[in-house]
């Protein structure tokens, strides 16, 4: 699907504050409210707009550690790892990579003994896992929250 400027204007809003209402972006963008709502609708359907969610700053509810994880695996063994991580409450994010980077892991924990308790108990003990190299977030640069 091709976007126009519109329906670009409408994501990026929506980006910014989801609980932006129809009729406050139609105004913004010189359209009405129903075409704002039809085209919202449409990029939903059309999977351009996955979901609406709350992004949650994890300082501010107590996780002071953030952590990049890279974990090298068995390869027969990755997708299971992968669906493992997945119901992880500590993962926020994981990713398959190309070539010898295997996976990425974006977790939050409250403190450094619940990072060690993750990478040993949870993350060590999964069957095909490998090496697991761990690199602590000190500042954010650029975030999505």
């Amino acid at each position: 699907m091709n976007l126009d400027s519109i329906d670009s204007q409408i994501i990026e809003m929506l980006q910014d504050d989801g609980r932006r209402s129809f009729s406050e972006i139609a105004e913004e963008v010189g359209r009405t409210e129903v075409t704002i709502r039809r085209r919202v609708k449409r990029l939903v359907d059309e999977g351009i707009i996955k979901r609406f969610t709350v992004v949650i700053d994890p300082l501010k509810i107590g996780r002071r550690i953030r952590a990049i994880i890279r974990v090298k695996t068995i390869m027969k063994e990755a997708t299971l790892i992968a669906e493992k991580v997945k119901e992880y409450e500590e993962v926020n994010e994981a990713y398959f990579l190309d070539g010898a980077c295997g996976l990425m892991l974006k977790i939050t924990v409250y403190d450094l003994a619940e990072l060690r308790q993750f990478l040993e108990k949870r993350l060590g003990k999964l069957t095909g896992v490998g090496e697991i190299e761990t690199c602590i977030v000190l500042e954010d640069i650029k975030s999505a929250f």
